[in-house]
């Protein structure tokens, strides 16, 4: 793993970082689209480049991890499924996207928060994003038509019969990724509550009501089911053993196939989901090596898959599951690991435990809190497909970014970030499709 950080000179580039931070507040609050004098104004592709030449230029050392590689190997494995499946040109711009909604934000996010200081910066903009567009939902909940106070900004579903489903600018237009924006944040909220002296506690609590409240406004029973998930998962993460953790994490997929097979029963929009899945397994056993092609899902089934995992399986078969899912996998895995060793050190009698520095202790508890947000990412992407959503590679990068920070403190963490390891969270991807298969083929 060392040999992905190469000796060079350090340096932190103000300059990227500062168009880091105005790109993080142009895709999430998306000032620009709330006028129509600058709805089509490109500023957000202007601060990406101009935060990229920066980086490159500037920043030092630059990191590529197992992740990065994993994503990039994506790319030509995207065009030539793309032109064995006759969709050449689609898996170009498919590519192209990756680039763009993935690899860009993916190294520029690892490479360029270089302290905790800018990553309190960079959780600040996501929770005041949250927090405007939790507003915005409450104010389409009572305004004529469902209107928001953001240009254009409508709530969706039966007005008529009281559904309000809130929304918001750019690729939030769907409920459903407003109520994984919320999840994703409710880590940040938490920890920023524990960091804060008595007043500004107060302040986070609403924060925090803020963000539940949101999730409520969006009517996404993925979202809601999320939410409830994420305290389990807190619980069994800080309280079950390794084994415990591994043997639950295995049975979830089953346990929330078989939660949506209860509510096929009584919702069409469930059982649609359950044969999406179905179809999104029969296109893999169909095409193991290629899949289908990016972008083919909605053509071959008519419907998206509502399942990140499933999408990406259905589409880019074997090779393209095990690169994505082994990215996503790797980068929680091993924020568990470190988690694990955390929680190990406390238990130990005091004669064993590893005195920790003030600048370690901190790094720790913001990389718990990184896990967590991703720990949503993973549990709300199962009911919707989001596996390229800009949302995933911002927290992603912010946790890569944590992982190197706390490899600069103490050198033994990069145990935890081997080949080894990053090959066989290739593998433990596969847990989440086998588990989805069984349950279906039980007839759930």
């Amino acid at each position: 793993m060392a040999r992905h950080f190469p000796k060079a000179e350090e340096g932190n580039s103000t300059l990227a970082f500062f168009f880091l931070f105005l790109y993080t507040a142009s895709v999430l609050i998306r000032p620009h689209e709330m006028f129509l004098v600058s709805v089509e104004w490109i500023i957000i592709k202007i601060f990406i480049i101009i935060a990229f030449i920066a980086t490159l230029a500037a920043q030092r050392p630059l990191a590529m991890l197992p992740q990065h590689w994993m994503l990039l190997a994506l790319v030509p494995l995207i065009i030539m499924s793309g032109f064995l499946n006759g969709s050449g040109m689609i898996g170009v711009e498919q590519s192209e996207r990756i680039f763009i909604s993935a690899l860009f934000p993916l190294f520029l996010y690892s490479n360029c928060i270089t302290s905790i200081k800018r990553q309190h910066v960079l959780m600040a903009v996501c929770l005041l994003a949250a927090l405007l567009m939790v507003h915005n939902g409450h104010v389409q909940q009572t305004a004529i038509a469902g209107a928001g106070w953001a240009l254009d900004t409508n709530s969706v579903g039966y007005i008529n019969l009281g559904e309000r489903r809130i929304t918001y600018l750019g690729f939030f237009n769907d409920p459903n990724d407003l109520g994984m924006f919320f999840v994703m944040n409710i880590p940040f909220a938490i920890y920023f509550y524990k960091k804060a002296a008595a007043f500004n506690k107060i302040i986070m609590l609403g924060v925090l009501a803020a963000l539940f409240y949101g999730i409520y406004l969006t009517g996404s029973r993925g979202t809601m089911l999320g939410a409830g998930a994420l305290l389990a998962v807190y619980f069994i993460v800080m309280n079950a053993g390794p084994k415990l953790f591994i043997t639950i994490v295995a049975l979830a997929p089953i346990a929330a196939t078989v939660i949506a097979s209860l509510q096929s029963n009584i919702d069409a929009s469930a059982d649609g989901r359950l044969e999406a899945w179905y179809a999104g397994v029969l296109m893999l056993l169909a095409n193991p090596v290629f899949g289908i092609g990016m972008g083919q899902f909605l053509e071959e089934h008519g419907l998206v898959a509502h399942n990140s995992y499933i999408h990406v399986a259905g589409e880019l078969g074997v090779p393209g599951y095990s690169l994505w899912g082994g990215a996503l996998v790797f980068t929680v895995l091993t924020g568990y690991l470190i988690i694990r060793d955390q929680i190990n050190n406390n238990k130990s009698d005091e004669s064993e435990k590893v005195e920790r520095s003030t600048e370690e202790a901190n790094e720790l508890f913001l990389n718990k809190t990184l896990f967590f947000s991703m720990m949503g990412f993973m549990i709300t992407g199962f009911f919707i497909s989001r596996m390229f959503t800009l949302l995933l590679y911002i927290y992603m990068g912010m946790t890569l970014a944590s992982h190197l920070r706390l490899i600069k403190i103490n050198p033994a963490y990069a145990a935890h970030f081997t080949m080894q390891i990053a090959l066989k969270s290739m593998l433990y991807c596969w847990t989440i499709i086998v588990a989805v298969y069984i349950a279906l083929k039980l007839g759930l």
